[in-house]
């Protein structure tokens, strides 16, 4: 008998730890049904202990060992700083990375793991930008470690910011500007795409637990929201001189940001319209919490 059902080679899994639990949200990887999304848990769970054992008991109870897993690191692990790209040969650029980001975090650089991702060149000034990201070794020992003793096999580590390009609304949007505001209880992120390639990333201290608060007679949550959305539009269109956002995606579809979208679409001139977490005939509506786990599993699969 075997102890792993060959089905699990059809699917891909995305996870995020947040300080609450773990976000869980596994889609389809064959042809037909390639990127449907199957279903998605939150485990609660506070610490890495208790997370990375609700996690194990998760998989083991699912049956799902040996699946392919993208996993996000925390927003709390890692740091982001764009630099100009440094002018050496590509077999150099990490050393030369890691030398120039050295006083920018606050921690031994020879304790550090370095990446980067590149931004898109403004027309106005051709100058080449990358984004490095840092964490500690020992942060990201203990991610592979945890998704290793849960059974699934780890495929990738990236970053929440960066997992809105695999939605397919974004990649099917060739030519066009699409910013997507994803909301949690406590936090706002807004990423603007253009040909699915990430422009600007922005976060924030507004999410859905401040929208449920808001009244017909104190409205200043909503236009803080919105100062914070127009400055980043603003930066788009005048650092890179692509034109505007021709539409903003949301998520979570609740009551509270129901009630968002119809006071924004009074003052702004862009669409808004909620992200498409499913197709009709997936087993589940995406969970509230997944989001970024839901973009984590989409990674590198055609849709």
């Amino acid at each position: 008998m075997k102890k792993f059902s060959s089905a699990n080679n059809d699917r891909q899994i995305g996870i995020e730890f947040l300080p609450a639990g773990v976000a869980i949200a596994q889609v389809h990887t064959g042809k037909k049904l390639s990127g449907q999304l199957l279903n998605s848990d939150f485990l609660p769970a506070i610490g890495q202990q208790a997370q990375a054992r609700a996690l194990q008991e998760w998989v083991h109870r699912k049956n799902l060992q040996k699946s392919n897993c993208v996993c996000l690191m925390s927003r709390d692990d890692f740091n982001i700083h764009q630099v100009e790209k440094p002018k050496v040969d590509d077999a150099e650029l990490i050393p030369a990375l890691t030398w120039r980001i050295k006083d920018l975090i606050g921690y031994d650089v020879d304790s550090a793991v370095v990446d980067f991702y590149p931004m898109p060149i403004s027309h106005k000034n051709n100058t080449q930008h990358l984004s490095v990201v840092t964490a500690e070794d020992s942060t990201v020992a203990a991610y592979v470690e945890c998704i290793k003793s849960s059974g699934l096999k780890l495929v990738a580590i990236d970053v929440p910011s960066l997992v809105g390009s695999n939605l397919k609304k974004v990649q099917q949007a060739t030519g066009q500007t699409l910013a997507i505001l994803s909301l949690t209880e406590f936090s706002g992120y807004l990423n603007i795409f253009h040909d699915t390639d990430l422009y600007v990333s922005r976060d924030f201290k507004i999410g859905t637990s401040k929208l449920s608060q808001v009244t017909a007679d104190d409205e200043w949550t909503y236009d803080s929201l919105l100062l914070e959305i127009q400055r980043s539009m603003d930066y788009f269109e005048s650092f890179y001189g692509l034109g505007s956002v021709s539409k903003l995606l949301l998520f979570p579809k609740i009551p509270s940001t129901e009630k968002l979208t119809k006071y924004l679409q009074n003052l702004t001139t862009f669409d808004i319209d909620f992200v498409t977490e499913s197709d009709p005939d997936a087993s589940d509506a995406l969970e509230l919490h997944c989001f970024h786990a839901y973009g984590a599993a989409l990674r590198g699969i055609k849709q």
